[in-house]
């Protein structure tokens, strides 16, 4: 999926980027190959641990023209008009605030620049099931239905098409693209799904009961066993600050 957005967003040798919410740089480092040692690329992320691992990567790497700093998604205090592009790797919908970040990225870009990120269009059904599976075993009182402003902001391709109009974007293009990831089995799922967002449901879930939890999603994953393909329809955004 990262790969995707990168190959979308176009980058050309000596562009700069900046990566919001770069994590351990699935966007950063193909990014950093795209515009090569004379271009520039900025990832931030908000957890210092994420950032020391994305620079041990990025060293590792050889990549001298990466930088990788702590600072929040939202309000990147950057300077304005420093980038060609500012790519999000499924990380605007997690946001408190995603259109005042969206004016952010805006004064961030230079004239000409763009703006690219991927959100959620569709869970395999199987995915979501076995998360409800999961949701079972919480006490009530740590059940988190999605807030009104996901689904508002993020629910269709339209209403994402609206957010970057009311940024202050013009020449918006929505795709939605399936995605397959294979499992070996459960067990190979149930390892993924602790390595991302999903551990905030995992871990909400009472030590006594995780067994059983965990028992009752393999159920709706694999009833019987062996291999797990699940799709994943991811939306790919675009769009430049209007006038540019």
């Amino acid at each position: 999926m990262a790969r995707e957005l990168v190959r979308r967003a176009h980058l050309r040798p000596g562009e700069r980027v900046l990566d919001v919410g770069c994590g351990r740089g699935a966007v950063l480092l193909p990014a950093a190959h795209a515009v090569g040692p004379t271009g520039g690329v900025v990832g931030i992320d908000l957890a210092p641990t994420m950032v020391e691992l994305a620079r041990a990567d990025v060293a590792a790497a050889g990549l001298t023209q990466v930088r990788v700093e702590v600072a929040d998604a939202e309000a990147p205090p950057l300077p304005a008009a420093d980038f060609d592009a500012v790519l999000a790797g499924l990380v605007v919908f997690m946001l408190p605030a995603p259109l005042d970040a969206l004016h952010a990225y805006r004064r961030l870009l230079r004239p000409g620049g763009r703006l690219g990120f991927t959100t959620f269009a569709a869970h395999d059904p199987r995915f979501n099931e076995a998360l409800r599976a999961l949701a079972q075993h919480l006490p009530e009182e740590h059940r988190r239905p999605p807030t009104a402003d996901q689904e508002r902001l993020f629910g269709s391709a339209e209403s994402v098409a609206a957010l970057l109009d009311a940024a202050g974007f013009e020449q918006v293009t929505v795709d939605e693209v399936p995605f397959e990831s294979r499992f070996r089995d459960v067990d190979h799922w149930t390892a993924w799904a602790w390595s991302h967002g999903a551990r905030a449901l995992l871990e909400r879930v009472p030590a006594d009961r995780l067994p059983a939890a965990l028992a009752d999603a393999s159920r709706v994953l694999a009833p019987t066993g062996g291999d797990l393909v699940l799709t994943t329809t991811v939306r790919f955004t675009f769009g430049v600050p209007a006038g540019s």
